[in-house]
């Protein structure tokens, strides 16, 4: 007979390894996003939440459930496929999908999809989860039972950091192959937004100028101080070079950026209207 307190601290295992998972491969992300004026920053997460957290609680349950070792590890493996390909098919296919349906107009204009490599970073990220969740299906019954018949209270501690460990290391390899390459062009163009409209009417140092790349904005200088949301457009498969939407109230710009650098923003006019 399983204890209760046995099943409880497996489904605790495998919700913390999740937790932790989506913390690290949509969180981190979301917010630095959210300081850039990105829209729908939290998407990516809110659209994960639930699933992760249903997988990853049901493997670290149905391990000590079933009191199977082999059984345990092949269901860990599995949420480690299925959490690799989400790492890479939410930000890249359900996020700019979904998109359109928050806001119409963007409907037909958004070019930003899935790249030629997608199943390359599915297959990397994949990889990567699976060994390190096929480590915790190897060692949840040992460290479950060692925590659930202890005397202390706080004995599901360790079990649970080694899964915030194991969870971060997978969500960071996933955040640092596909959320970082688009999420330092955004910042970037935030950052030069801010200090334009910060030193709007200044003179600066011509030098200076150049080295924030002052130029990339003078077209839609006159609207810089508007309300603004950015969109990722459209980027290169390698994304060194790309494209990023941005939102200054009722007007619209498309800005290039290579190398994580602006380069030029004009004004852009929405499919079906006639004026910017």
């Amino acid at each position: 007979m399983i204890s209760k307190r046995k099943l409880i601290f497996g489904l605790l295992y495998g919700l913390a390894a999740g937790l932790s998972f989506l913390l690290f491969a949509f969180g981190l992300d979301a917010f630095e996003l959210s300081n850039a004026h990105l829209a729908f920053p939290w998407l990516a997460l809110e659209v994960s939440f639930l699933p992760v957290l249903i997988l990853s609680g049901a493997a670290g349950y149905l391990t000590v459930r079933l009191e199977r070792p082999w059984f345990g590890i092949l269901l860990w493996i599995v949420t480690g496929i299925t959490l690799g390909v989400l790492g890479v098919f939410v930000p890249l296919k359900v996020v700019p999908g979904l998109q359109p349906v928050f806001n119409p107009i963007l409907k037909s204009w958004l070019e930003f999809n899935w790249v030629d490599a997608y199943w390359l970073f599915v297959y990397s990220i994949a990889t990567v989860c699976v060994l390190v969740f096929s480590i915790l299906g190897l060692l949840e019954n040992v460290l479950v039972e060692q925590a659930a018949f202890s005397v202390y209270n706080g004995s599901i501690i360790l079990p649970l950091v080694v899964c915030i460990l194991a969870g971060g290391v997978a969500g960071g390899v996933s955040d640092n192959m596909i959320n970082l390459r688009y999420r330092k062009s955004a910042q970037a163009l935030d950052r030069l937004f801010n200090y334009a409209i910060e030193n709007k009417g200044k003179t600066i140092d011509p030098a200076i100028s150049r080295a924030w790349h002052m130029s990339a904005v003078s077209i839609i200088d006159p609207y810089l101080d508007q309300n603004r949301r950015m969109f990722y457009f459209s980027f290169s498969e390698t994304a060194e070079q790309g494209k990023i939407l941005v939102e200054l109230d009722q007007h619209w710009a498309i800005c290039d950026v290579v190398l994580d650098q602006p380069v030029f923003c004009n004004l852009a006019t929405p499919p079906g209207n006639s004026t910017p």
